[in-house]
């Protein structure tokens, strides 16, 4: 995930949140001045920051936050606003007034600011031609992939986002190319398969395909314009007049 708001650029991937030195022009994926530089932030405070720009605009609860960043220990709600403040502290964002992190009463946090997902405008994520090309079913739920590396985990930045408890907070990863569609397991604890057995190296996916991380069972999805199933007539029975 790369994502950007004002002068700040998050990277999930590098774990890094940069500040441009310039103004940013827009469309531009880069700042427009070339420089940018890091700021600092405790690996806490971070996650919090990558998890709410990841579920934004929507409140993230506080109960939520401890058990993502402070998976399997009992943490009191103080250490939380600490790191909310030294996020805010970096960004610069009035902690009487923020317009960045929003303090929900009784709730939890929200991210205000408006942000730009910067994948989504270089690699135009799911959407080629003007239209969904790949995607995962998972219950009810469309889960879109992109071009390129699609990470898929219970951790709310992944890209691709399965919230379930059998699933690793970086579970696997899903690589499209124009040529094929592969899935690799990133060590998780309960294992990644493929129409039922256990994936140990990348596997190839091809449409209709069962891939189950966990406990949790989807179906890979490609739409390819040659093989489409025709449309079906519909059949109505003739009135009898009688």
């Amino acid at each position: 995930m790369r994502v950007r708001f004002g002068s700040y650029v998050l990277d999930s991937g590098s774990r890094e949140l940069l500040k441009s030195e310039g103004s940013i022009q827009a469309g531009v994926p880069e700042p427009a001045s070339g420089r940018a530089t890091a700021v600092h932030l405790s690996p806490k405070a971070f996650d919090i920051l990558e998890i709410l720009i990841a579920r934004r605009p929507n409140v993230v609860s506080k109960d939520v936050l401890l058990q993502e960043v402070w998976p399997g220990k009992v943490v009191e709600e103080a250490n939380l606003a600490i790191a909310v403040g030294e996020i805010r502290k970096a960004l610069g964002d009035e902690p009487k007034s923020p317009a960045i992190i929003v303090t929900v009463s009784r709730r939890g946090y929200r991210f205000a600011a408006d942000a730009q997902d910067l994948e989504r405008s270089e690699r135009g994520t799911a959407v080629r031609d003007g239209y969904a090309r790949w995607w995962l079913t998972w219950n009810d739920k469309t889960l879109p992939l992109h071009e390129g590396e699609n990470l898929v985990g219970r951790h709310p930045a992944s890209a691709v986002w399965i919230n379930g408890s059998s699933v690793s907070r970086t579970h696997a990863q899903i690589v499209i190319t124009p040529a094929e569609v592969r899935i690799e397991d990133r060590g998780s604890r309960n294992g990644t398969f493929v129409d039922g057995t256990r994936i140990g190296k990348p596997h190839l996916l091809v449409d209709g395909t069962s891939v189950t991380f966990g406990s949790e069972t989807t179906t890979f999805r490609q739409w390819l314009d040659d093989a489409a199933v025709g449309t079906e007539p519909v059949r109505r029975e003739k009135k009898n007049r009688g």
